[in-house]
């Protein structure tokens, strides 16, 4: 039976001692139950190595990585886990996790001994719920959608996720934010690290893979409570968050959604409907967001097109 006791819970952080501090704050009274919390810091200050060390708790660790990149970070933090923790928990330094989180994700594993990794569901802001129309529009071109109690991989472009969960579900993927894998996976698989800086789809990708090896071994839960607070600090602007974004997923699209010609035609399905739903957004409402996301959708696609040989190969480097 899995406890708390048997959970590591490892936070990459870069520049967000803000955020960090709110993060901690939220699951303050779990922190002496846990095995360990390890805080890979990847900032440019010591702010964040003085207020961790400054905290005098030996369940809290602090490693410090020179080079930016989640990926690296997470891979570091599993490296550094302590021997006697079961349960591998990542969390983006930008949560507010509920009381009973941890409780609830040892639930899970205990009820459903084939499991392999747990996510709490994040009931999605009214902003984020699309129409009807253009969800069915979405789906069509097997693009992120939402659906009753369902999360899917579709296609790369393609993660479906809960418009509402009722009861605990089985998934194809598990979003990064909040992530529970059975330590012993990671004897066999570790996050991709040709994807690097903030790293769009490493989450996806990891999970997916696991999926693949262990149908249903994945699981989500509605029944704990978690804010992602999605932080602004050190955001990407908006023609890097594109590139990166399409590069990504030229990427893992040739790493795991390409086996077959069916596939192929999935991926160029799914490019075109990108770009005829963004043109056409643009052209109804002609806002300046708009009409960056259309020019940088077209100018990074035409980028990972001219460079498809070198991304297929692992470099995902890119200069704008």
């Amino acid at each position: 039976m899995y406890k708390i006791l048997d959970i590591s819970v490892i936070i990459p952080t870069y520049n967000r001692l803000d955020d960090l501090k709110e993060t901690l704050y939220s699951f303050k009274n779990n922190i002496n139950l846990l095995n360990e919390i390890i805080i890979v810091d990847q900032s440019t200050s010591k702010d964040i190595k003085h207020y961790i060390l400054g905290l005098k708790n030996k369940k809290v660790r602090y490693i410090y990585q020179k080079v930016p990149s989640l990926t690296a970070a997470r891979n570091l933090g599993v490296q550094k886990a302590s021997k006697t923790s079961k349960i591998i928990c990542f969390l983006d330094d930008d949560v507010t996790l509920s009381k009973g989180y941890f409780n609830e994700i040892t639930r899970v594993f205990n009820e459903h001994p084939e499991a392999k990794g747990v996510s709490v569901y994040q009931k999605l802001p009214k902003f984020r719920i699309m129409s009807k129309f253009e969800n069915f529009i979405k789906r069509s071109f097997l693009i992120g959608n939402l659906k009753s109690n369902s999360a899917r991989a579709l296609s790369v472009y393609g993660n479906e996720y809960p418009s509402e969960l009722t009861r605990i579900i089985k998934s194809q993927w598990l979003s990064g934010f909040n992530m529970n894998y059975k330590k012993e996976v990671f004897k066999s698989q570790k996050f991709d690290e040709n994807l690097k800086r903030y790293a769009l789809a490493e989450d996806f990708d990891f999970s997916y893979r696991l999926w693949k090896k262990y149908p249903g071994s994945l699981f989500i839960t509605p029944f704990a409570k978690i804010n992602h607070r999605a932080s602004m600090v050190e955001r990407y602007p908006t023609a890097k968050i594109s590139y990166m974004n399409q590069i990504n997923h030229f990427y893992l699209n040739n790493k795991n959604f390409n086996s077959n010609f069916v596939e192929k035609c999935k991926f160029l399905w799914c490019l075109f409907g990108i770009m005829l739903l963004r043109t056409v957004k643009f052209m109804l409402g002609f806002k300046t967001q708009d009409w960056l996301k259309l020019k940088y959708s077209y100018s990074s696609l035409l980028y990972c097109l001219k460079n498809k040989k070198r991304i297929i190969n692992g470099d995902l480097s890119f200069e704008l």
